[in-house]
């Protein structure tokens, strides 16, 4: 398959049920897109495309080397293996990311079921994800091991002049990939 034209989605993301209003705006944007719903499926090999442009932007800002391995997608979340390095000492780091979208309001990405030798610093890493998230990644106080992250925040830091009408996330993952969903709630137009 060819690369998609510049500002196409690739073949491994796919935006369906996609209902948006206009409202007004400002001077530099008259109006407004208001999502009210969308759909995004992310395929397997699109999970895998974007684990290795994060592993790789993590290798060029951490304080240790990271190399993605593998990724596997199913029911209970995302496996990634990944090598670490520092100096002399390399091992490989094994996790499952457990999506959710607690309360609806944020999505929620927990690591579990980790394996990784003790000099790699794993607090610190998630520190550094939420102090680069700009206010729309931050950590969760009910897990160490998670990240809250705000898709409305996170829109409005890369500049998309719009908002999403009240309502609620939800997401999933199966061997096929990641299903991530967005419903504006009954009565809130």
């Amino acid at each position: 398959m060819s690369d998609p034209a510049p500002g196409m989605l690739p073949g491994h993301l796919h935006l369906t049920d996609f209902t948006i209003s206009l409202e007004p705006g400002d001077a530099t944007h008259p109006l407004r897109p208001v999502v009210q719903e969308l759909r995004l499926r992310v395929s397997a090999q699109g999970l895998h495309r974007l684990a290795q442009a994060v592993a790789a932007e993590a290798d060029r800002r951490a304080p240790v080397g990271i190399q993605l391995k593998d990724v596997r997608v199913g029911p209970q979340g995302i496996d990634l293996v990944m090598r670490m390095e520092k100096s002399i000492f390399r091992s490989d780091l094994a996790t499952r990311l457990v999506l959710s979208a607690p309360g609806g309001q944020e999505l929620r990405i927990a690591l579990t079921d980790i394996e990784m030798p003790s000099w790699v610093p794993l607090d610190m890493l998630l520190d550094e994800a939420a102090k680069r998230g700009g206010g729309g990644v931050r950590r969760d106080p009910e897990n160490g091991r998670a990240l809250l992250l705000d898709p409305a925040a996170l829109l409005a830091r890369l500049g998309v002049p719009g908002r999403f009408a009240p309502g609620r996330w939800d997401v999933t993952t199966d061997a096929d990939g990641l299903d991530l969903t967005f419903r504006e709630s009954a009565g809130s137009a």
